[in-house]
């Protein structure tokens, strides 16, 4: 009795929305692609790579673009998602060039002056300085001229203020 053997098969579409993971050494074939991916037991197949099966053919000769189709009725609108979190605030960007100073405006009228403040306490009064050197004595002014003599006291006179002081 002969042994069939026989691979996974499937369409490229097919493998590609189940996307399984072959077991180590497993061959799968794409039927309409004729390409073929040998599983590793951990990797997904649209992450495999395809495997060589033997010389590729020529390419055939490219059909005809056909006619472009209608566009169809477009679908009712659905319901706007949450916002989304707000991402981080990027760097800040080069500052730009300063401007012109503009005009002075015009000063504005003086306040009224307030009240005077209450004074402070007056300070101690500070040590007496160290007295200075007298100077040098001047030149002597000249003699006035000598006045008329009086008259002569009375011998009275002398006498009394002799019993006063005597």
């Amino acid at each position: 009795m002969p042994l069939l053997i026989q691979l996974r098969r499937g369409a490229a579409a097919l493998w590609t929305s189940v996307n399984p993971t072959l077991a180590a050494g497993e061959q799968a074939f794409e039927t309409d692609t004729g390409k073929m991916k040998i599983g590793d037991g951990t990797t997904a197949w649209t992450s495999l790579n395809y495997t060589d099966v033997g010389v590729a053919g020529a390419t055939g000769v490219t059909g005809v673009t056909g006619v472009t189709g209608p566009t169809g009725i477009s679908g009712v609108t659905g319901v706007t998602g949450v916002t989304g979190v707000t991402g981080v605030t990027g760097p800040t960007g080069i500052s730009g060039v300063t401007g012109v100073t503009g005009i002075t405006g015009v000063t504005g009228v003086t306040g009224v002056t307030g009240p005077t403040g209450i004074s402070g306490v007056t300070g101690i009064t500070g040590i007496t300085g160290v007295t200075g050197v007298t100077g040098v004595t001047g030149v002597t002014g000249v003699t006035g001229v000598t006045g008329v003599t009086g008259p002569e006291p009375s011998v009275g006179k002398i006498v009394a203020i002799a019993a006063v002081f005597g």
